[in-house]
């Protein structure tokens, strides 16, 4: 009797964990996009999610794109879509995305943009021989020639709306991929709220960034918005952008607040827009009081706002003055305690610094040498088919 009934738990185990199963699948499958449909939010696609600034996204254009260099192994299997944001009869801004349809093993590699010299600013999160993580701000042109089943698609979606297509634009880039799967995403901005400095009218290269104040401070909001928005892109190749974003948008990354900057408290999990929304949640449903509502939000409104790249940086470079600083100076009186002069202990102290100096820089020849012989296929570039290109350096 035990055995039957054992039995018959099993059988019931096994259909109760088949239905589970079943709608855990069903549940994952997500919504496809449409040509027309309107976003706001983010975009999803293969159930991976992109973070779109804040307005109304159109989805222009959708298809298959190909690898145009790159290994084998990462197939060419691309899925594509184009999103354009409209203002009156002008495309304001678009959005372009691939992610595969197929996983690999190998990992998906890098893109050139965010290693060359000539863009206007990048920064490599991470990069192993199977993942990485960058982004990138240049500028960029619409190519002659035709392009993706998706662009060519969102261009007809302009012309038969009578929307004006830039040529010219600012363009953010993200290039996030792990082992097995990749989102490319990049955000292209006519540029226009910047009047004369519009990448229409003027001309962005590093030399006129660096020689223009304005155009400078352009490019570190573009890059500041990009590194707060990066967090989101790790959530979103999961499929967990709902649960950051909690119905907000991200902001325009051209459009700066009072004192001429990104909010870094309007972006990210951590923001205080995301934080006044959850703690609302909680009150809601009773796990704080809503007396206590006020309180928690001044202590949200008061918080410091989180450290930039720039401040990061400024703080390593002189965590790395102090220390050695520091250990020139013990070098120097150990010497003198040994010597008992100060012209031979300085004499000392420089040829350890040089010594020093020279065996890092052959220790970190070596490690690079060893790490270029341990790279596979998945450590390479991979560059897809794109609605733009880098604009040539112009006189």
């Amino acid at each position: 009797m035990l055995r039957v009934l054992l039995g018959d738990w099993r059988h019931q185990g096994r259909a109760i964990l088949l239905a589970a199963l079943c709608l855990s699948f069903w549940s994952t499958q997500t919504h496809a996009l449409e040509v027309g449909e309107t976003l706001t939010g983010f975009a999803e696609l293969r159930g991976r999610q992109v973070p779109l600034p804040e307005g109304t996204w159109t989805v222009a254009g959708l298809g298959n794109n190909t690898i145009v260099s790159g290994v084998a192994g990462a197939y060419g299997t691309i899925e594509n879509a184009v999103l354009l944001q409209l203002n009156g009869d002008k495309v304001r801004g678009i959005v372009e995305i691939n992610t595969n349809a197929i996983s690999v093993t190998e990992g998906w590699g890098t893109t050139d943009a965010c290693l060359r010299d000539g863009v206007l600013a990048k920064l490599n999160l991470y990069r192993t021989a199977v993942d990485g993580f960058c982004y990138f701000v240049t500028e960029t042109s619409r190519p002659a020639a035709s392009g993706t089943e998706a662009w060519e698609a969102a261009k007809a979606f302009a012309a038969e709306g009578g929307y004006a297509l830039p040529m010219e634009w600012l363009t953010v880039g993200f290039r996030l991929s792990n082992r097995h799967d990749i989102l490319d995403a990049r955000y292209h901005f006519d540029g226009l709220e910047l009047g004369t400095l519009a990448p229409s009218i003027s001309v962005w290269t590093p030399e006129t960034v660096v020689d223009d104040p304005q155009k400078y401070a352009v490019v570190n909001d573009l890059n500041a918005w990009a590194g707060l928005t990066s967090e989101l892109f790790e959530a979103g190749l999961r499929g967990r952008l709902s649960e950051r974003l909690h119905g907000l948008s991200v902001p325009q990354p051209l459009a700066l607040v009072e004192d001429g900057s990104v909010d870094p408290g309007a972006i990210g999990r951590a923001s205080k827009a995301a934080r006044k929304r959850a703690l609302e949640d909680l009150a809601a449903d009773g796990v704080i009081r809503q007396d206590d509502l006020a309180a928690y939000f001044a202590a949200v409104d008061n918080t410091a706002p989180p450290p930039t790249l720039e401040s990061y940086y400024q703080t390593l470079v002189a965590k790395m003055i102090s220390f050695n600083l520091f250990r020139v100076s013990v070098d120097y009186l150990l010497a003198y305690i040994v010597t008992v002069s100060a012209a031979v202990s300085g004499y000392i102290t420089t040829a350890i610094v040089v010594t020093h100096s020279m065996a890092q820089i052959a220790n970190d020849l070596a490690w690079d040498s060893y790490i270029a012989g341990q790279r596979r296929d998945g450590s390479e570039l991979v560059e897809f088919g794109y609605i733009a290109q880098p604009v040539e350096k112009r006189s």
